[in-house]
Order: structure tokens, then sequence, then C-alpha cells
């Protein structure tokens, strides 16, 4: 007995397994999250699950379907203690002696988990001494509260407890009154701040509760500070649906207060960062994406932040590329980089060379391409990778890294091209950020692995950028392995499965108005087709391809489309038409200086004048290929370019 009560020990019985057993005693379709939640309100103690379900049940959140079985209502209200377990709760409390009673006050503001030394310095008392009471009495009397861990913050001690129920401190919070509970959150905001100010990355880790305590006491100018904080953190993280939720209720915050040109500063920064997020979690040409560099883009003109319109006019440059609206992408680019030049703003200058860069790889200019992404790698150091990522969401030497490769591979530096794509891909991995992860295995991994015929090493990473995708919520991600997949069954004999996923690919793709590399993925859905005996299908596939070339100029596999065209019409007897393509493929090759496609066309219409007995125009031709390269003896392509020549030079 204590204090005239019998005292029962209720935590043999407190358990998930309680609560499963109690739901499931009749017949219910509630779920994990319901149980989930069950279990955070209660941990298993028994009454206050009876409780609680009993609540539910009373008010309708809990109903009964035509079959009988507990179903969840419109809405359920977790909020709201049913009265029993007030009335057990208030006597727990009510047995403390004020000094504790105060201190589990100031506890239940800061939140679930708590902080001695915080609760100390809030109430002016010794630190040793809240401890003890925290420790002693509150612990292991009364069961109130339990130690959880001992942190270092520098030269300081961080002591952390937890209710040992969340319905506790939520009691104790409800019971403050509006004017207790806003100077006690201020004194909590303030002592955190205290206790974490010269630790930046702590501080940064605990901005949402910072935010939140400030915005509380109504504080609105730190909430929005802190509100900021948490998102930009947030998005380097990759937890975009997180960063926007801050970031949301920054701006909303924001505009409740005065115009002014430090409000239009901060909302400028809120909207970059909102920008970056709704990239991650929609992509890049979502209207959210654009309405927010929109808005930025006026505050800039507001403000005149140039180091901040270098950003936004490249980030707007990447929305016109993923929309294949290359020219557009291409002038906003130089235009950022122009402004940087002028500026001298050595980063935003590396920016603009990379969005210069991947822009006219997707142009089909190499060599221009090439020159402007080696100047962002020259720049380019792992310990900027923060920075990049702030700027753009992705980290843009990686990513240079990854276009790069494949530039190499155009050009006709195969060795050069792989070196250069296992590099991309084993920093990406050691650094860690999943979405220039994902942009890199897009890239360094699948799309390089595609142009070199690689179906076994295309499959690995394609099935490696969906797993990250489906992971983290990268959406557009997702859609491009699943297509990359498809390309990859394709080429191992799948043909049918891997037409329906770059089928499914291209779908999600457009449903989000994203058509960037629509023209690839076009060519090698055609491929599969001629592979499945579908040849008709295939040039209707190749014509809708060079139709989008010409609308979007789209280049960098105009060579490619060609190519296959003259395949095509080669498989129908059409040995003209097939050889005016080949020629024209070349044609393309050479004007973007792109051996690896002019190779690829060679053979292909030395080839048909084999067939066609005209033997020493053909060695000719394949030997003035073949005698350019300098490495990459062993890849496929160089492989049937020898093959070929031999067999020309024996007849």
């Amino acid at each position: 007995r204590e204090f005239g009560d019998i005292t029962v020990n209720l935590g043999q019985a407190e358990s998930r397994d309680f609560i499963e057993a109690f739901l499931d005693s009749e017949p219910n379709r509630l779920g994990v999250a319901f149980r989930e939640m069950l279990y955070r309100q209660t941990h298993g103690h028994p009454l206050f699950t009876i409780e609680l379900l009993r609540g539910l049940q009373e008010r309708g959140d809990l109903v009964q379907d035509p079959e009988g079985r507990w179903v969840e209502g419109p809405a359920l209200d977790w909020e709201t203690l049913p009265a029993r377990v007030e009335a057990v709760i208030a006597e727990r409390i009510g047995r403390l002696a004020e000094p504790l009673r105060a201190a589990l006050r100031v506890a239940s503001v800061e939140g679930e988990v708590f902080t001695a030394e915080v609760v100390a310095r809030v109430q002016a008392a010794d630190e040793r001494e809240v401890v003890g009471r925290l420790s002693g009495e509150l612990d292991r009397r009364h069961r109130l509260v339990r130690a959880q861990a001992i942190e270092r913050l520098g030269s300081r001690r961080v002591s952390r407890y937890r209710f040992r129920n969340y319905l506790f401190q939520k009691y104790l919070y409800d019971n403050l009154d509006e004017v207790e509970r806003a100077y006690l959150h201020e004194d909590v905001g303030n002592v955190l701040e205290e206790l974490y100010g010269d630790q930046a990355s702590e501080i940064a880790a605990i901005a949402p509760q910072l935010a939140w305590h400030f915005q509380e006491a109504g504080i609105a100018e730190k909430a929005i500070h802190y509100l900021r904080q948490a998102g930009e953190r947030a998005v380097q993280l990759s937890a975009y649906q997180e960063g926007i939720a801050h970031l949301t209720r920054g701006l909303a915050l924001l505009m409740a207060q005065p115009d002014s040109p430090e409000r239009a500063q901060q909302e400028l920064a809120l909207q970059l960062a909102l920008g970056i997020a709704w990239q991650g979690t929609k992509g890049t040409p979502a209207p959210e994406v654009e309405k927010a560099y929109t808005r930025a883009r006026e505050l800039c003109q507001q403000t005149g932040k140039t180091s901040q319109l270098c950003q936004i006019l490249g980030q707007l440059a990447m929305l016109h590329y993923v929309r294949a609206e290359h020219q557009r992408a291409r002038e906003l680019a130089e235009e950022a980089l122009s402004l940087a030049q002028r500026a001298k703003d050595p980063l935003h200058v590396a920016l603009g060379h990379w969005y210069l860069g991947f822009i006219l790889f997707g142009l089909g200019e190499y060599t221009a391409a090439r020159a402007y992404l080696e100047q962002m790698i020259a720049f380019y150091e792992p310990q900027h990778h923060y920075p990049l990522v702030f700027q753009c969401g992705s980290d843009a030497g990686l990513s240079a890294l990854a276009y790069n490769a494949c530039c190499l591979w155009c050009l006709g530096y195969p060795e050069q091209a792989l070196k250069q794509s296992q590099e991309a891909l084993a920093l990406a991995r050691e650094l860690g950020h999943p979405f220039s992860l994902a942009d890199v295995l897009c890239y360094a991994g699948c799309m390089f692995n595609e142009m070199r015929r690689d179906a076994p090493a295309l499959k690995d990473h394609a099935e490696e950028l969906i797993r990250l995708s489906n992971e983290k919520g990268f959406p557009g991600w997702l859609a491009e392995g699943t297509c990359f997949r498809g390309e990859a069954l394709a080429m191992l004999g799948q043909v049918q499965e891997g037409m329906a996923q770059m089928r499914e690919g291209m779908a999600a793709h457009q449903s989000v108005g994203v058509r960037l590399n629509l023209s690839e993925k076009l060519c090698s859905l055609a491929e599969a087709q001629a592979k499945a005996g579908q040849p008709e299908e295939g040039l209707a596939t190749l014509a809708e391809a060079l139709a989008l070339v010409e609308e979007t100029n789209e280049r960098y596999c105009e060579a490619e489309l060609y190519r296959l065209k003259g395949e095509l019409l080669l498989a129908q007897g059409d040995d003209a038409e097939a050889e005016a393509s080949f020629h024209k493929a070349i044609e393309v090759a050479r004007r973007q200086q792109a051996k690896s496609w002019e190779l690829r066309a060679t053979v292909s219409l030395c080839r048909l004048w084999q067939q066609q007995g005209r033997m020493d125009e053909a060695r000719q031709m394949v030997a003035e290929i073949y005698g350019w390269f300098t490495e990459g003896f062993d890849t496929p392509d160089l492989q049937e370019a020898r093959a070929l020549l031999e067999g020309l030079s024996r007849s």
C-alpha cells in the first residue's frame, strides 16, 4: 500500500500484445496505423487502452460496418481524454508535492521527451537537484517518467527523460492556461537556444522544436527563422515532404507580418528552398516548382540579390530542360552564367557551366558540353557537396561527372567514359545524398550503359534506381528507372515485358509533364518492337521520335534514331531507303563529332554494302573510322567493327 491505496503492477500487462489481443477480441478492420497510434497514446496500459477505445466508440470515431466489424469513422479524435482516464491521471498527479508538479508542467511543454537541464534553467533551480527529483521521486517512486539518455553538447551534459505514458504529458500540457503556456514555451525555447547555441549542427536538428516553441509563444520572427532552418535541413537530407511542411508553415507565418524589405528577403529564401523541395517530391516540371521559382524571381527584382537570381535562373533553366524546351533552357542558363561572371561569383559561375553542360548534351553538342562540364568538375571538391545540394537540390559536381561520362562515350573515348562513370557512382554512394545518387544512377549508370549496350549493368543500375526511388519517394526517378529496366529486359530477350515497362515509365513521365529523354526512350521502344517482329510499329515509333527531335531540338540520340530506322527499313527489304538513313545517321554523327555513333552507323551501312558486293568501299570506310579510335577495343561496337573489317579484308 502507498498513500492508503492498493498498488497493482499494471506494468506486466502493458505491451503491444495486450493492445492486439484486446482489439481482436471483437471483429474489426483496424489497420497498422490505428494500432500504432493507440500504442503511442497508451503504451498498452490496460485501463487507458480500454477507456480510450470506449471513448472513440461512444463519440462515433469508431463505428461498426454492415458486417458488425469495427472500422475507423470519418475522423478520429485522439485529443479528448475519456473522463475515467483523466480522473486516474489527475489523481496520480495530485498526489505529488507542488515542486514536483511544477517540474512536470515545464517538462510537458518541452514534449514527451524532455531535458532535465531545460527544466532546471526554466525554474532557476539547481540542475543536480532537478535530476535527483526526476530520477528519484518521479521515476523510481511515482513511475511517471523514466531516464532515457545522457548526451554531451561540447562540454555540457544533457540529460534526457521521457514521460512513461504520453497521456501524462498530454494531461499536464492541456491543463496549462493560455498565458502560462505561452510564457513557458518562450522560456523553454530560450533555454534550448542557450544550450545548443554554439553547436550549429545540433541546433539545426532541433529547429522544428524551436519553431514550435516560439510560434506557441507568439514570437513569429524566431518561429519563421527556425522553420526555414528546419525546411532547408530536411531538403538537404532529401526529406522533401517534411521540408515542404516546415517551409509552408514558415511562409504562412511570414505573410501575416507587415510588408518590408526584410520580409521580402525572408520570403525569397523560403521560396527557393520550397522550389527544391517540390522538385524532389513532385518532379522538376510540377506547377508548384514553377510557382515557387517565379515568385522568387519577382522577389529578386525587389531585393536586387544577384546570387539568388543566378540560382533561380538556373533552376528555371532546369525546369525547361526537363520539359524538353531545350532552347529556352539554354537561354536561361546563358543568362545565369553571364550574371554570375559579371558578379565574379565562383560558385554560381561553376553552376552556370554545369547548367549549360547538361543542356548542350541534350542538344547533341557534345564537345561544347564537355568543355562546360569539365569546368564544373575542375571547380568541384566533395566538401562542396552540401552548398551545391542547397543551391540546386542535387550535387552538381556529381551530375557533371555523370553527364561527362556520357559525353566522353559519344565522342569516342569509351575507356575514359567508363572510368568517369565509375568515379561518379562511387563518389555518389560515398556522399550518401539520395537525390544526388538517383541522378548519378540515371546518367552515369543507366543512360551510359544503355548507350554502350551493356544490358546486365543497365538492368542492375535501373533496379537500384527503382529501389532507391521507392524508398525515398522520388516519382520522377522511379519513372526513369522503370523505363531503363524495360530497355534492359528487351535487350536481354524479355521483349514483351520490357516494352510494357518502357510504356509504363513513359506514361508516368508524361503525366507530370516530363518530356526529357523521350526521344531516346522511343528509340529503345522501336528497337524492342523490331525484335518482337513489329517493324511497322517500330518505324511509326521512330517517326514520332524524329518529329520530337525537330520540335524540341533534343538531338543526343538523333544519329542512333536514323541508324535504327535504316535497320528496320532493311528488314523490310527497302535497301535504298535504308542506305539513305544510314548516311543520314553518319552525317548527324559527324556534325556532332560523335565518333561512337558514327562507328555504329558506319558498321550498319558497310554491312549493307558487304551484302551488295561493295567490298572496297565498305573496307575503306570501316578502316577509316576504326583507325580513329585509340581505346576501348574490347567494347562490343569496336569488336563488331573489327570483325566486319576482317571479313571484308578476306573477301
